[in-house]
């Protein structure tokens, strides 16, 4: 008991306080898991152990163009515990960074009764970051960054994130902070270095099925601002198809990104995602249409995503039983997402 109080005050404490930075290519992956923006959505579903892996890609015909490799594993640990873990590698030209982050969650029922459940889930984590630049390939003996010299540079950082969700049934809005502390890796600690914006994200959802098909819709709308007033505006849309088999279905995401900096802002991208559900493994594809000038300039970025769930004694399908099936009852697993925590498929 004393475990959890202590983490809920500290989550809450941190939410409303400091906040500094974020690694945009690891959050913008919420639409496929909460849980890499949020970290109270670790384990979200509490009878399954989750694995999620995402390959990006931008600029194709470009040598070291940006490259992100990401793997999520998230389990219960028992009660209203849950923990989630994510390393990803990634590589923008010739700088790396490579990290560990390993988030807990805990879940305090407000009501469970006939009519539904309502909870509050608070998420807190840690993480640890090895950056490095590579200056081998650098002619002239002079780098583009007055910082370095020699023939590499790179350091170790550290830095935290917290949130907090609300779940109501099918419906769900939580808030994030993400990199509480400030730069404290020794790489960036130059005053030739731009200062590390603080972000914070807010996010809202729900599920809902097409009357007399087995077709699921999941809105899910995001937002996001930092320290520097730069603002983001994100409408997804995820779906579910049924086929004439029950463990096969396709899936598929739309969403939009406006920026909210200028007045009414402008459009940042699109994207859409196509995918298959095989016996709860999970694979789609993501194409990324930048509408800025310079994404234009340098063509669209293509993702690849891939998840899997464990889940002891329960039939594997690709899609929910129905709205009455007693298993969307219990563990809120009353939709979709909840149902198939991650890359959202249920197992």
């Amino acid at each position: 008991m004393k475990i959890w109080k202590a983490l809920v005050t500290l989550s809450l404490l941190l939410l409303f306080t400091g906040i500094n930075a974020q690694r945009y290519f690891v959050t913008n992956q919420y639409v496929y898991d909460l849980f890499l923006m949020n970290p109270s959505a670790a384990a979200y579903n509490r009878s399954c152990i989750s694995i999620n892996g995402f390959y990006q890609r931008q600029w194709f015909g470009m040598d070291n163009a940006p490259t992100t490799q990401l793997l999520a594993a998230q389990l219960p640990l028992g009660g209203n515990i849950g923990s989630g873990t994510y390393l990803y590698n990634d590589r923008n030209g010739n700088n790396r960074k490579l990290s560990v982050m390993q988030a807990f969650s805990v879940e305090v029922k407000l009501r469970e009764n006939q009519r539904g459940n309502t909870s509050l889930v608070f998420g807190l984590a840690a993480l640890l970051e090895q950056a490095s630049i590579d200056q081998s390939s650098f002619e002239g003996g002079v780098g583009i960054d007055p910082v370095i010299n020699g023939n590499s540079d790179g350091g170790f950082g550290f830095n935290a994130n917290t949130g907090m969700m609300l779940r109501i049934n099918r419906h769900h809005i939580g808030a994030s902070v993400t990199n509480i502390f400030p730069q404290n890796n020794p790489m960036y600690n130059s005053e030739w270095e731009p200062e590390l914006p603080v972000d914070l994200h807010v996010h809202a959802g729900t599920w809902f099925k097409y009357p007399g098909r087995e077709v699921y819709f999941e809105p899910l709308l995001y937002y996001r601002q930092n320290s520097l007033d730069d603002k983001r505006l994100d409408v997804n849309m995820k779906l579910d198809f049924p086929t004439y088999k029950d463990q096969f279905s396709f899936w598929g995401i739309l969403a939009y990104r406006h920026t909210l900096d200028h007045k009414w802002g402008k459009s940042l991208g699109a994207a859409t995602t196509v995918g298959i559900n095989y016996k709860g493994l999970n694979v789609g594809l993501e194409h990324q249409l930048g509408l800025t000038t310079a994404q234009g300039h340098y063509g669209s970025a293509l993702m690849l995503v891939f998840g899997y769930n464990f889940c002891s004694g329960q039939r594997i399908r690709s899609l929910p039983c129905s709205e009455r099936d007693p298993m969307l009852q219990g563990d809120f697993g009353d939709g979709p997402r909840s149902r198939r925590k991650g890359l959202f498929r249920k197992r």
